[in-house]
């Protein structure tokens, strides 16, 4: 090959040497080179990472397994819940060891291989229920994939042809049911479909492999889906907490190549994690000759040196116990429903799990932190409080046992083929001394009755000690409770789930916080006559106790002597207090707070603690979301005690949320609530403009709940505007997760489109026509800090009720707006496909909600001047880009579709007369025609 002029030798290697000194120059510039140079990857060319084996002197990760060690061994033998016990059935597993060890304790479990059951017809004698699943036929297609021996295609082909003419068969005629269970697959195979229609039943984790089996059935119905599973006999918390370890680790570690988001995901969390210098191990996925050879496992070469190999999936187990914090990589991004198990595994283990993004993570474990970029991920370990690290804890034990219990779903399968129907949930009866008489009617605390009304574990009726063994036989947990205390609306839900993974009959929370208590957590004690004395007996449930032990809280107390007790966390509850420093009882947050009370609250807490800038946060039944995801960014803030965070619950009708919200103005002094009564608006539009309203710092920004604030981009436009009098509002850019990451680069939008109005400085003189020029296009206003005076100076509201209507909001503040800048930085992480959120619960009403939107915004553009810029511009492009696709949702039940289009046509009305022009809009009026013609 001929060298081209300027691509080799000396020339190539001046040219690479000018281009590294101007980005070392470039580095240096920056506000801060530190920073800069974590994010840019570059700080790996200067030498080890803090985090890096070789600033420990090691060249692999293996010492901190070999420190790991002696906790791992002293840990106390998993337990089964004495909630949960075995199912009296015999159950034949075949083929699939994964599977079997699930189900372990669960039933009286078997695994066979197909060819013994040829040889051994009569291994089915005394069978109950026969499993097949994916693994079975040699599946690979599982997440992470399932050990299975392997086969050549004939071999495969050889196992499903015995399969379906002699082992069901056979189960046939022993009227043994056979059901096929996909545990974990992402996709289906035709053999696997072709297995799954000669079972009884069908079960699988995800909607879409639901969806694939049930289309080859004549009956849909026979085709559930089912949660992913967890056992306390393979993961479990107990005794956790003594044992913990500040490495991290990631068990079954690989980054596939596809799809690729997967590597930038993983750079992303292990460049994080070693910038801090917290050790971290990858135990790489495999078998153990595989390893050092290839090619790393997928990740970096600079990861390299965290590989080591696999010590197996029980000593997985027992290292998931003794750190607190786990690393997952989900290889599946566009599902509601399917990701890695290793995340339930994780939570069961009493972990913070770091996990790459899912939409069905996103939607529902707001608590499992996804990273948004490293430097993200090294704020948010390194503001990590203990009482924040256990709360996030907590919340993943709850939510494994609670709705991923083996116990459970296996319950499930065997009704469906019908066995014993599964049992309903425990039965809960809290217990507490009489407060007082009004007449001859015993009357209980009405804040306790209140808070035992709220629990999220079905009923909890609410009695005195005198109505207990009238009702023995009626519960299956007592829960003695107090009016010295508030009980969160989880608190019985936690005492129940202590009793599906764990034995002992007696549970009890602890007292104080969670740096007085950790040493106490997750663990056994035996208690002694003292003990027994000091026993917060309103922090105890009691699990089936004896009659004898039921006719006092005295007779309780003296039945728990000597009795094995576990002590759980310190989460869920609180004392009473009077006075200012009091929280409110939740009956009294159920109708509109008065306004002009919370405004001078608010106005005197921005004063005494100097705060600058309000975040405006939007809640409506989304409490977890709201903890874990908006607020846990807003702590990372490095300007964190600066902001006046605003929480304007919108009447939530969930406990939660009300509870949560409560709970963080309780905890962060620059933290306020507002309650709206009444249930919600509709839209966010009615909290965010009373936030607005209520607004007394001298800059002002939203943020919603199931969004996050990143890379300090309030900090900088914070910083940007202060410095600049004469401006208005500083924006930046706006990341997002939908099907995979991107990024809306509005500050290049607007810089390009105003460049003639900007000066030396990079401030923006707003045209009149700036909207034309953007062609209307919206920017995020989460993306936006701006001046409070201004901003209420303009007279804007958001329609109520509305949604789309912070679009129409930033097209009003661009208009109002004198002066403007922008920094081309990320300040907020938007998560397009949340599940059940406003914008993303697509039915015939859907767009009903579009109507005061767009009649405001409608009226306002003929009152300024711009509608016929809007049609000629703005209006037909979204109407095909947003709003067709939403209705294409619906084509599948005509008359839903009618009923939207026509909602549709309305809204579009309100612009006025337009020459539609593009095929997707002219068909669109062409199918409504004909739809009306019937």
């Amino acid at each position: 090959m001929t060298p081209q002029p300027g691509r080799t030798g000396p020339t190539l290697r001046g040219d690479r040497l000018e281009a590294g000194a101007a980005r070392i120059a470039e580095l240096l510039a920056a506000p801060d080179p530190l920073r800069a140079l974590h994010e840019n990857g570059t700080m790996a060319l200067l030498g080890p990472t803090p985090g890096s084996p070789f600033s420990r002197g090691r060249t692999d990760a293996s010492d901190l397994l070999d420190q790991l060690a002696p906790a791992m061994g002293a840990l106390p033998d998993p337990e089964p819940g004495v909630s949960r016990p075995r199912l009296a059935l015999r159950i034949a597993v075949i083929d699939d060891e994964q599977t079997q060890q699930v189900l372990r304790g669960a039933a009286d479990v078997t695994g066979f291989p197909a060819t013994r059951l040829r040889q051994e017809p009569s291994a089915l004698d005394g069978v109950d229920l026969v499993i097949l699943t994916p693994v079975s036929i040699g599946a690979r297609y599982s997440v992470p994939p399932e050990g299975t021996v392997e086969g050549t295609e004939d071999q495969r082909q050889a196992w499903v042809k015995l399969l379906l003419t002699e082992v069901i068969p056979g189960c046939r005629r022993r009227d043994v049911p056979v059901v096929f269970w996909d545990r974990t697959t992402r996709s289906t195979t035709a053999t696997g479909r072709d297995l799954a229609n000669a079972c009884d039943r069908v079960f699988a984790v995800s909607d879409e492999a639901a969806r694939r089996y049930a289309a080859t059935r004549r009956d849909e119905t026979e085709v559930l889906r089912v949660p992913m599973v967890v056992n306390p006999l393979q993961n479990t918390p107990l005794g956790t907490r003594g044992a913990s370890s500040a490495v991290i680790t990631f068990g079954d570690a690989q980054v596939d190549q596809n799809p690729e988001d997967l590597r930038m995901m993983a750079d992303w969390i292990l460049d994080g994690v070693s910038a801090l210098g917290l050790p971290a191990a990858l135990l790489r996925r495999g078998e153990a000759d595989t390893f050092p050879a290839g090619i790393g496992a997928g990740f970096a070469a600079r990861h390299w040196p965290l590989l080591v190999n696999s010590p197996g999936s029980a000593a997985i187990a027992a290292i998931d116990r003794v750190t607190d914090i786990g690393i997952v990589l989900n290889d599946v991004l566009r599902s509601q429903t399917l990701y890695d198990r290793r995340i339930i595994e994780l939570q069961a283990a009493g972990s913070l799990v770091l996990s790459g993004y899912n939409q069905g993570v996103n939607s529902y474990l707001p608590h499992v932190r996804v990273p948004q970029s490293a430097v993200d991920v090294s704020d948010a370990l390194a503001s990590l409080t203990l009482g924040e690290l256990r709360r996030v804890q907590g919340d993943g034990i709850r939510t494994a046992f609670s709705n991923h219990h083996v116990s459970d779903v296996l319950a499930i399968i065997c009704a469906a083929v019908g066995f014993s129907p599964a049992p309903p949930p425990e039965r809960v009866l809290a217990v507490v001394e009489q407060s007082g008489r009004t007449g001859h009617q015993d009357q209980l605390d009405p804040v306790l009755s209140a808070e035992m009304a709220s629990q999220t574990h079905a009923e909890v009726p609410l009695v005195s000690w005198d109505q207990v063994p009238a009702r023995h036989g009626s519960y299956d947990i007592l829960l003695p409770v107090s009016v010295e205390r508030h009980y969160s609306p989880t608190y019985a839900a936690d005492m129940v789930t202590a009793f599906r993974y764990q034995s002992a009959g007696i549970v009890s929370k602890l007292d104080g916080t969670a740096e007085q208590t950790d040493h106490s957590a997750l663990r056994h004690e035996t208690l002694s006559p003292e003990a027994t004395e000091t026993l917060c007996l309103d922090l105890t449930a009691w699990w089936h106790p004896a009659v004898s032990a039921t006719a006092s809280a005295a007779a309780l107390r003296a039945h728990a002597r000597g009795e094995r007790t576990f002590f759980g966390d310190h989460l869920g509850h609180h004392a009473r207090r009077s006075g200012a420093s009091a929280r409110r009882d939740r009956p009294e947050l159920l109708v509109d707070e008065d306004r002009a009370a919370s405004s001078a609250l608010i106005a005197a807490t921005a004063d005494a603690l100097d705060l600058q800038l309000t975040v405006i946060v939007p809640v409506y039944n989304n409490g977890d979301h709201l903890r874990h995801k908006a607020f846990a960014s807003l702590r990372r803030s490095s300007v964190f005690e600066k902001m006046h965070v605003l929480l304007v619950n919108d009447g939530s009708t969930d406990p939660v949320t009300v509870d949560t919200v409560e709970e963080l103005a309780h905890e962060y002094s620059n933290v306020t609530v507002y309650h709206h009564g009444g249930g919600g608006s509709g839209s966010a539009s009615r909290p965010r403009n009373t936030g607005l309203e209520l607004t007394h710092t001298p800059f002002v920004t939203y943020l919603d709940p199931d969004n996050e604030a990143v890379e300090d981009g309030f900090a900088s436009l914070l910083s940007d505007l202060s410095s600049h009098e004469d401006v208005d509002f500083v924006l930046g850019d706006m990341t997002q997760w939908a099907s995979r990451f991107g990024r809306l680069r509005y500050s290049q939008l607007l810089r390009e489109a105003l460049a003639e109005h900007q000066d030396a400085s990079g401030t923006i003189t707003v045209p009149r026509d700036a909207l034309e020029r953007l062609r209307f296009r919206p920017m995020g206003i989460q993306t936006v800090i701006a001046r409070t005076e201004w901003l209420k100076g303009c007279g804007l509201e958001q329609p109520v009720g509305a949604v789309g209507q912070d679009s129409y909001f930033f097209q009003q503040m661009l208009y109002c707006a004198r002066r403007i800048r922008v920094q081309d930085i990320g300040v907020h992480t938007y998560y397009a496909v949340v599940s059940d959120s406003t914008v993303n619960t697509i039915n015939p009403g859907y767009f009903e909600k579009y109507r005061p939107l767009d009649a405001a915004r409608a009226d306002w553009l003929r009152e300024v001047g711009k509608l016929e810029d809007y049609r000629a511009l703005r209006l037909e492009p979204f109407f095909v880009s947003w709003m067709l696709p939403k209705l294409r949702r619906l084509e599948s039940d005509p008359a839903s579709w009618l009923f939207a289009a026509e909602t549709l046509a309305d809204i579009l009305g309100y612009y006025g007369d337009h020459q539609w022009t593009t095929p997707a809009a002219i068909e669109f009026w062409d199918h409504l025609a004909k739809a009306r013609r019937g």
